[in-house]
């Protein structure tokens, strides 16, 4: 599944770079080239897991999934920029011996070495396909909620609304105080971090609170890898 939204991503890079199709003993060739390797290359089969039983994260775990997302960043990374010189080339209308644009077929063993690192990584953590998928999952859900959380500035624009409702008359400042309470509430539990608490449980939200500044410095990173914006 992974390496199918690899390939999905490195069309959407590749796209704009039309190509007339091949003739068919080359389609046929890169069919059999891919057959061959896959015999190759068997890819693992995945782990099975029950994702709806608690899943206890331990600081142990926590550390090496810190240094797993940052490899897998980084192999990330070096797979826009080959991805990016695919592209370049097939805009040049490069092709290889056998008369195949050379950029698709990098793009692919871009795709297929940036899988291999991520594999590696987790496996050099010591960390098992459940251990990427639960974790990825918990700090996902906390990382994000902070970062929104601190891109709204809830805690700010509550502190202005009672700013403004002290400056109002008695009869309007009742008018305002069931607005208040909403905003109030909604700083409480974004600050809190309820509603992921609720799903997690408070003692892993806790756990994954303690490496905070790095999870978010990693979430940073990715969104800049991706091309969204950072704060």
């Amino acid at each position: 599944m992974r390496k199918l939204l690899w390939v999905l991503f490195a069309a959407g890079v590749l796209s704009g770079c039309k190509k007339e199709e091949a003739p068919a003993p080359a389609r046929q060739a890169a069919g059999t080239e891919a057959g061959e390797g896959s015999r190759e290359a068997p890819t693992e089969a995945p782990e099975a897991f029950d994702d709806s039983k608690p899943y206890a994260l331990t600081q142990a775990k926590l550390d090496a999934y810190v240094g797993y997302q940052r490899q897998v960043l980084d192999a990330y990374a070096a797979m826009a920029r080959e991805l990016q010189a695919a592209k370049a080339r097939l805009t040049a209308g490069t092709l290889d011996a056998q008369g195949r644009p050379v950029g698709m077929t990098e793009s692919m063993k871009a795709i297929e070495s940036k899988a291999e690192s991520e594999a590696q990584a987790r496996r050099a953590a010591g960390l098992s396909e459940e251990d990427v998928n639960r974790i990825g999952s918990l700090i996902t859900d906390v990382i994000t909620q902070r970062h929104m959380a601190a891109m709204l500035d809830l805690a700010g624009e509550l502190e202005k609304l009672e700013e403004m409702q002290a400056r109002l008359k008695p009869e309007q400042q009742k008018e305002l105080a069931p607005q208040i309470e909403v905003m109030r509430q909604r700083v409480e539990e974004t600050e809190k971090l309820v509603s992921v608490r609720k799903i997690h449980g408070d003692a892993n939200v806790d756990l994954v609170l303690t490496r905070e500044q790095d999870l978010m410095r990693n979430y940073q990173d990715m969104l800049k890898s991706f091309g969204g914006k950072a704060q």
